[in-house]
């Protein structure tokens, strides 16, 4: 379903709902005021009656249907004046039902707006700045959260309150059909039955955040174990002025990245805490050294300042968030109304705030990147980062193909003997991230005030070398030099 239209279901739901039940309130309303209305006419006829008996006759028909006779009108309608006063006490309490299922339904459509403006007033805050978005990121997701929850719980309450006029108008008319008129509650059964059913969806599916995590196939490298892989990244840091990280681990599924969340490894018992840098085997083996190590300086640049630190942690909650969603997402195939308040109002808050992120990732990559720059150069970090693009690509038909046995083997076999297409679409490309939402690769290199020349992209799609395919090796096998 589009966004349009999930955004309109939501806009109904809130406000259209309320408005239903509201209208059904007034109706019982009615019924009570018609009651007391009906049996003040009938007094006034009587009073009437007695100036001219003749007054009565126009009325006759309608009141009897021509079932009581016209001797007998005055006494039939002092025996219904008589039976309303004797349900005077159920006609107060249907009255003050209805009422309150009234404040219910007002209540409800509030709530709407008020969830939708504190959406709107969070989203613009965000926009302007970064430590707001950061601060009340998780505050507005339960925020938002509480009031569909408050919402729904207050048409609940509503249909409720509705149900309960109908059962007690059937309790007070029991003698005269009443009994009967209990089948025509069976539809706000099944509205206050689906009612708690999305109460409960909306409590089990929009829980509060967790802290964000991340799981990695990989493994880790401590420093007694590598440590000239080690002093090769304590070098990169160092010249780029940027913290080292507190972990290293290597795989082959993602491509580099660094993250201050905890890092989740298949292998082992406990998360690995604080910055965690990410070498893929398959990017490390098909790059030069010197590419390499732009690539590490711009992942370490996350952490160089603090607007950088804050940029990944505010990736790490956002992508909670969209992860929260996309589950959301995959276990509900249709948005029936027993689900779909749930997803259509998470589905709004991540738009709300999806410009206000991407606007603030945009800001975090670049000054990374001019990290990157500072190890290597601009413009060998632009070939890594071209480099990076294109290998993307053909690593992801690698992994998805089921004749792959060892994706590093197979992609050094194919880059000895091809070089890598750059196509238009390279360019723009976003490099994928477990958190981040990156800047098109040719955004990124006019940013470095590069020339995109033939010589640039001759080197970022050259064949990989026997060096490119060794050096991560050498950097390994230091640690028998050194024992």
């Amino acid at each position: 379903m589009s966004t349009p239209s999930r955004r309109l279901r939501l806009l109904a739901f809130l406000f259209l709902v309320p408005l239903g039940l509201m209208l059904y309130a007034l109706l019982q309303d009615g019924r009570v005021h018609w009651a007391l209305s009906d049996e003040q006419q009938m007094r006034d006829w009587i009073v009437a009656a007695v100036k001219d008996p003749a007054h009565l006759l126009p009325i006759h028909h309608r009141l009897t249907g021509g079932h009581v006779g016209a001797e007998s009108i005055v006494p039939y309608m002092q025996k219904e004046i008589a039976r309303i006063v004797q349900d005077h006490g159920w006609l107060t309490l249907r009255g003050g039902l209805a009422h309150l299922a009234e404040l219910c339904a007002l209540a409800a459509a509030l709530t709407g707006v008020a969830l939708l403006t504190k959406l709107k007033y969070d989203a613009l805050r965000s926009m302007r700045s970064q430590d707001y978005m950061l601060q009340h990121l998780t505050k507005a997701w339960r925020g938002v959260t509480q009031l569909i929850f408050l919402d729904v719980a207050l048409l609940v309450a509503g249909v409720s309150l509705c149900l309960l006029y109908e059962m007690a108008w059937a309790y007070s008319h029991w003698d005269r059909g009443g009994a009967m008129a209990l089948l025509f509650t069976l539809p706000l059964w099944g509205v206050l039955t689906g009612g708690v059913l999305v109460l409960r969806s909306i409590r089990k599916r929009l829980a509060p955040l967790e802290a964000p995590a991340i799981g990695l196939l990989g493994r880790e490298l401590p420093r007694e174990h590598a440590p000239g892989l080690w002093r090769w990244v304590d070098g990169i840091a160092r010249k780029a002025n940027v913290p080292s990280p507190d972990h290293i681990v290597v795989g082959v599924d993602r491509s580099w990245f660094v993250t201050s969340s905890p890092v989740f490894l298949q292998s082992a018992q406990a998360p690995l805490l604080g910055h965690t840098l990410y070498i893929p085997l398959t990017y490390a083996s098909a790059m030069s050294q010197d590419e390499a190590a732009a690539v590490v300086g711009h992942e370490l640049g996350h952490f160089a300042s603090g607007d950088t630190k804050k940029g990944s942690q505010l990736s790490s909650l956002f992508h909670s968030v969209r992860s929260r969603i996309h589950t959301l997402l995959e276990d509900n195939d249709s948005d029936t109304l027993l689900v779909g308040p749930g997803i259509w109002v998470s589905l709004y808050f991540l738009e709300q705030f999806d410009h206000a992120f991407h606007h603030w990732s945009r800001r975090q990559e670049l000054a990374a990147d001019e990290v990157g720059a500072r190890v290597a150069g601009a413009r060998m970090f632009a070939i890594a980062l071209l480099r990076v693009c294109a290998l993307s690509e053909l690593i992801d038909l690698l992994l998805a193909s089921p004749q792959t046995r060892n994706v590093v083997q197979a992609l050094n076999i194919h880059l000895g003997q091809h070089a890598l297409p750059l196509s238009p679409h390279t360019l723009e490309h976003r490099v994928e991230h477990p958190f981040d939402t990156h800047p098109p690769t040719l955004q990124r290199v006019h940013h470095l005030k590069v020339a995109l020349d033939d010589d640039l992209l001759r080197q970022a799609s050259r064949p990989a070398s026997e060096a490119d395919s060794q050096w991560f090796n050498q950097l390994l096998t230091e640690k028998t030099h050194a024992a």
